[in-house]
């Protein structure tokens, strides 16, 4: 199998995928992608834009909102179905009780409400077809393949 990877993606920023498919002989290439940052060769129907945590996906959702909803739509415009893999474990599987670290000064990293987050990626999920997913990130590569292949939803 061959994996490609996005030359925008930054280079070293996801060691454990690479370690995953070098692990289980899978391929990566390194080439321009139209959406998202992983795709299976052959198999472009399906592309999985990674996330490293909920603050990266909130800042591309509030703050580079058009350029994100832009990439969505391109995937629904192009039949991709596109799914954004966010490397951070939900408390109870639930958005609404994620909380931001805290800082150096005592204070939140971040100023947000979840519950806005949250009804964001469900007009994004109905608008464009868009599916929003969380995982272990030392489970990443793994997961990432298998919504590749079809075999998660």
């Amino acid at each position: 199998m061959v994996l490609y990877e996005d030359t925008r993606q930054q280079i070293g920023k996801h060691r454990n995928v690479h370690l995953y498919c070098q692990q289980t002989g899978i391929k990566i290439i390194r080439q321009a992608l139209n959406v998202g940052d992983y795709q299976i060769a052959g198999k472009g129907d399906i592309s999985v834009d990674t996330k490293m945590s909920v603050l990266e996906l909130a800042g591309n959702v509030f703050q580079d909102h058009e350029r994100f909803r832009a990439e969505c739509l391109r995937a629904q415009e192009c039949g991709i179905q596109l799914i954004i893999l966010v490397e951070e474990l939900l408390p109870g599987g639930r958005l609404d009780r994620w909380r931001p670290p805290i800082g150096w000064n005592g204070r939140p990293v971040a100023r947000f409400d979840p519950a806005i987050l949250r009804k964001a990626m469900i007009t994004m999920q109905q608008e464009y077809g868009v599916k929003f997913r969380f995982c272990d990130g030392r489970s990443t590569g793994k997961v990432l393949i298998e919504y590749l292949e079809g075999r998660r939803n």
